[in-house]
């Protein structure tokens, strides 16, 4: 939330384009606290960058440079048939 308030407030957007999965494997899943969770590695390339949102110019990025990334998304939901919510995004 802070790094879209920080966008936000300095009139600029972020934009991932052009989202390849290459992968998306389950790393691991348990239970805990009445909560059940799930980490998946997610690898993929994708192109990111940043606009000013007066001018449309890059500050930040490529429009044209894909890039490979890997994550680890964790989502978590209260035990049961119930709607995950992605809680953590962590690199390796």
């Amino acid at each position: 939330q802070a790094q879209c308030d920080r966008l936000r407030s300095a009139r600029r957007t972020n934009r991932v384009e052009r989202i390849a999965v290459r992968e998306a494997k389950v790393t691991e899943a348990w239970q805990e606290s009445g909560q059940d969770y799930v980490t998946v590695l997610i690898a993929a390339s994708l192109v990111d960058y940043t606009v000013d949102d007066a001018t449309g110019a890059v500050v930040e990025g490529s429009k044209d440079a894909a890039q490979d990334v890997e994550e680890f998304w964790t989502f978590a939901r209260p035990v049961g048939p119930n709607a995950w919510k992605l809680s953590a995004i962590q690199s390796p």
